[in-house]
């Protein structure tokens, strides 16, 4: 298969961030007089957006004006975090080493808010050259609508039949199913391997996805 382009989703593919992810969003439960939630739980909140996420860390029922009101406190958390603390998987960065190498073009789509999207990438990658990060905007709409994909496509001039789509949860496959690209579904992150079932191919390690490069 030609491949020219990789966009990759972030968290639970190329960085493991569900600790920082629970640590920030359980002081501001606490603090605000809810139940801190498990990391166990926190792998089934994960990966439609922060809003999503929070609503679904929030005991049933609660509004969501709550859950608005609450999101500026776990950005402030997030953002006070030392990102370089965040690992990304083993063999993420000999994976991108030889897409480098190769002169494939690399790119992340996530649903995490846009502008610590960025900063995580600079932080943890700071190695690597992405055509461009796009994370959760306004007005944009979030995975697994194909928007996303649609719009690295151009930003990268490659072809949709020349790029793949790697991520770990169900919104990550349907994003790829949704835009017509060549899917991976990463049994490494977050997702739970049923979810992940609609990708073209599930892999166990990074370095898997060069088998069809090659």
């Amino acid at each position: 298969m030609k491949v020219r382009s990789v966009i990759f989703d972030m968290d639970g593919t190329l960085l493991n961030t569900l600790q920082m992810i629970m640590e920030c969003n359980n002081d501001v439960l606490e603090r605000n007089g809810f139940v801190r939630r498990s990391y166990e739980e926190y792998k089934n909140f994960v990966g439609d957006g922060m809003m999503t996420l929070l609503k679904r860390a929030l005991p049933q029922g609660t509004g969501d004006e709550t859950a608005r009101r609450l999101i500026p406190q776990v950005l402030e958390l997030y953002y006070g975090r030392d990102m370089k603390t965040i690992p990304p998987y083993d063999g993420v960065t000999e994976l991108l080493d030889t897409l480098v190498a190769k002169g494939i073009k690399i790119s992340i789509l996530t649903n995490k808010e846009h502008r610590y999207a960025v900063l995580n990438a600079q932080a943890v990658l700071p190695q690597y050259h992405f055509e461009t990060v796009l994370g959760e905007r306004a007005g944009k709409p979030l995975k697994p609508d194909p928007y996303g994909v649609y719009e690295i496509s151009e930003i990268t001039g490659v072809p949709l039949n020349e790029t793949v789509f790697v991520g770990d949860m169900k919104a990550d496959v349907l994003t790829g199913k949704n835009s017509g690209v060549f899917t991976f579904g990463c049994l490494w992150g977050f997702g739970k391997k049923e979810d992940l079932e609609g990708a073209d191919r599930l892999i166990s390690h990074p370095l898997e996805i060069l088998d069809i490069i090659d």
